[in-house]
């Protein structure tokens, strides 16, 4: 867009803009539910899907006048439109399942485009997939949406398509339980892609940064602790616009999370619960939904001065290692404790050492009995480990364990039986809570885990020093002095685990992010 037509379209929009500070203006009205409103790139329209005709349809307002005109109607849902970004196409979900699965499905919800002003639209994707929330990229050449497409796991993918026709490409999917990336939004530079993520239908909704040409490579924006979900790029790229919920809030509402730190800010929008925002094209205004009136309508709103709440800094000073074992030299029948308490490992079985490392399978282990230094109480304690995978199983797969009076798996790092790797702990009443991958973990080469048992009672898991999306909280058991801790299987030798172990290091604390090889949103914007 030309610096003459951001003059106009600065103008255009102050003139339809509410004073600083104003409370929300509505845009809509009448009967039905309208929502997911996406505003076009010449700032003068807004899509959105409505339920006023009793169908999911696509409807678009014309904001100078006020007047919405039909754009796709009849039967079946249409729903989550996103414009081109030069205007002229809408990219939408669209689903008409007539028949149950014995009779036969063709299709599920795909992925279409309509003409922006009016016309037939084009079937983009086919199958009986779960297809929504389709998004272009900043240069118009692709459309990203969300997918079941090759899942076998109840999971949720982001792929790709080119406008002009093609197979959808894969562009992000772990097909583990419940895990869902959802709502990709494209940087306005083309270099990151920001989603909702879920891991496990015990965490929150939290974003997700990928590096748009390595989507493999991301980090977390949000830590997960509470739902944050629905992202949408600023203009300038600076900031995310999303739907959250804080335990202080009285509803869900717009929340904005700066890119560059995860710091996140809440804009006042009113009564009632308020969702899925969406930038004005010059960055001034957010177009949300709300149901202050009972059924939810659309709204804008001047975005005020922000006061943004940076998460917790990591501490930084490293603690106390309290057990220590590092496999470098050939163990014998006993293995040095490297730290301070000067505990005592013992080998049980027959062990293989090779390369640095001891490795597992047979139901060896190496156990450290009685251990000091771990009595933690209801306090913060991290587990590192450098471990080598030889091959995936569907069994569970015991790393570490520590064994507690009561609670023989006090806390544990194993794999499951999806292979992925999980931190335990242990709530107030002895429940497991645990933290996990993100996917099922690499198999052949050196890993670097990090649990992480928190102040209050949360759980997070780093991988090569990445953090993972899955965490958990409540985690509140009081530790007292362990009977034991098992390295390679449990404590009788059952749930071996198959591979080797370098190195594994308990601490009474919070690891810190040096001691831990974690990196910083910042690093990694920076890589």
């Amino acid at each position: 867009m030309t610096g003459k037509a951001l003059i106009l379209l600065g103008a255009a929009l102050a003139a339809l803009s509410p004073a600083p500070g104003a409370q929300p203006i509505a845009l809509t009205d009448g009967p039905g539910d309208d929502t997911e409103a996406a505003w076009s790139p010449d700032g003068r329209r807004i899509v959105f899907q409505s339920t006023r005709s009793g169908g999911l349809d696509l409807h678009v307002l014309e904001l100078a006048s006020g007047q919405v005109t039909p754009l796709v109607t009849g039967e079946g849902d249409a729903c989550y439109p996103a414009w081109s970004p030069d205007g002229r196409w809408v990219a939408y979900s669209y689903g008409n399942i007539k028949h149950t699965a014995v009779q036969g499905i063709e299709n599920g919800y795909n992925i279409f485009v309509v003409p922006a002003d009016g016309g037939e639209p084009r079937r983009l994707t086919s199958g009986v997939f779960r297809e929504f929330v389709p998004t272009f990229s900043p240069d118009g050449r692709h459309i990203y949406f969300s997918s079941t497409r090759g899942m076998k796991n109840q999971s949720i993918g982001l792929y790709r398509l080119a406008v002009d026709g093609g197979e959808p490409e894969k562009v992000l999917a772990w097909d583990t339980t419940d895990t869902a990336f959802t709502q990709p939004d494209v940087s306005p530079d083309g270099r990151l892609i920001v989603s909702g993520f879920i891991a496990g239908f015990r965490s929150n909704w939290a974003l997700r940064l990928l590096k748009a040409d390595a989507p493999e490579t991301n980090m977390p924006l949000t830590d997960g602790t509470t739902p944050i979900y629905g992202p949408r790029w600023s203009p300038d790229g600076e900031l995310v616009a999303c739907t959250g919920y804080k335990p202080s809030d009285a509803d869900w509402g717009i929340y904005v999370a700066e890119a560059g730190t995860g710091a996140t800010a809440r804009i006042d929008t009113g009564p009632g619960n308020s969702r899925s925002p969406d930038w004005s094209p010059d960055g001034t205004q957010i177009v949300f939904e709300s149901n202050r009136t009972g059924s939810y309508k659309l709204y804008r709103i001047s975005v005020p001065e922000l006061e943004f709440i940076h998460p917790a800094a990591t501490v930084e000073e490293a603690p106390k290692p309290v057990l220590q074992f590092s496999f470098d030299t050939r163990p014998g029948q006993e293995v040095e404790d490297l730290s301070p308490m000067g505990n005592t490992g013992s080998v049980f079985g027959d062990l293989e050492w090779a390369d640095g490392a001891v490795a597992f399978g047979s139901g060896a282990r190496v156990k450290a009995l009685t251990p000091e230094g771990l009595d933690f109480g209801a306090g913060p304690f991290s587990v590192s480990a450098t471990i080598l995978i030889d091959k995936h199983t569907d069994n569970l797969r015991l790393v570490a364990v520590g064994d507690y009076p009561g609670n023989a798996r006090g806390w544990q790092i194993f794999l499951n039986e999806s292979n992925c790797i999980w931190f335990n702990s242990r709530g107030p009443a002895g429940e497991f809570i645990g933290a996990r991958t993100d996917r099922p973990a690499p198999v052949g080469r050196k890993l670097h885990v990090r649990g992480i048992r928190h102040t209050g009672g949360r759980v997070t898991l780093h991988l090569d020093g990445m953090l993972q999306g899955m965490s958990g909280s409540g985690a509140s058991m009081s530790y007292g002095t362990p009977k034991q801790v098992s390295i390679g299987a449990e404590v009788a030798g059952g749930a071996p685990f198959h591979g080797k172990v370098l190195d594994l290091t308990v601490y009474s604390g919070i690891l810190s992010a040096t001691e831990g090889k974690a990196k910083s949103l910042s690093e990694f914007l920076k890589d």
